[in-house]
């Protein structure tokens, strides 16, 4: 039996990659921390959805994770990993427990998740797709701790495109630039003007947009496409 893999699939972007690779696999496991959210998350999904409330972070939510992809006939065919959270601010006005666990839920748990995953059975031509963000490339104000912290991520997932390929195992990454979710706060009238101006598509994106990359890259893509970045930003980091 065929498995897959999203992590936060309650986010805005996670459900958008649960919405467009359903039915690729015969078990799809939803992860997220909201118990409420996932079920629907899992209903609207389909037949062979399975929600896993765990947290990436704590040891005992991967152990979950890891209990509820393996089986006896079971083999791993993607993962998506989507999880992380936001963190905005100047360095000097962070506190050292939000620097922290910045770093632990969007690069340590998702790297420690992957080593564990390294241990499983893959299919043959198996994907891993990685969410980074344009915050990893562009040198933004205020978000210095999330940025590096996804450029942590992004880097761990490039480097085991080079170490995986030979397992059949294609490891890429998508980044987003401004897309439609709640991760973008409140403050609309202040991002639209931000938008009009850095972004040349003159709009945000949706998760859908960045869901359909997601999908080309983990059904689709030719073999050769391993360990690459592909921005899905409207052209945001074509220009200076």
């Amino acid at each position: 039996m065929t498995v897959g893999l999203v992590l936060g699939a309650t986010g805005g972007i996670g459900g958008a990659c649960v919405t467009a690779l359903a039915g690729s696999v015969e078990r799809m496991i939803l992860v997220g921390r909201d118990s409420g959210r996932l079920q629907v998350a899992a209903t609207a999904a389909g037949t062979g959805a399975a929600p896993v409330v765990a947290d990436v972070v704590d040891p005992v939510g991967r152990a979950a994770i890891i209990r509820a992809i393996t089986g006896a006939n079971d083999d791993l065919r993607w993962v998506v990993i989507a999880s992380g959270v936001p963190l905005r601010g100047g360095l000097a006005q962070l506190d050292e427990a939000a620097i922290a666990e910045t770093f632990a839920a969007n690069l340590v748990g998702p790297a420690l998740l992957l080593r564990a995953l390294a241990d499983l059975r893959w299919t043959a031509r198996a994907s891993v797709v990685v969410i980074g963000s344009t915050s990893a490339q562009r040198a933004l104000a205020n978000r210095s701790v999330y940025g590096a912290s996804k450029a942590g991520l992004e880097r761990l997932a490039i480097s085991l495109g080079a170490e995986w390929v030979k397992r059949g195992i294609r490891v890429n990454v998508v980044a987003p630039g401004v897309i439609a979710t709640p991760f973008l706060g409140d403050d609309h009238a202040r991002l639209d003007a931000w938008v009009a101006e850095r972004v040349p598509s003159r709009r945000t994106g949706t998760p859908a947009e960045v869901a359909e990359m997601v999908r080309y890259l983990v059904l689709e893509a030719p073999d050769y496409v391993v360990g690459t970045r592909i921005s899905v930003d409207g052209g945001m980091e074509a220009i200076a």
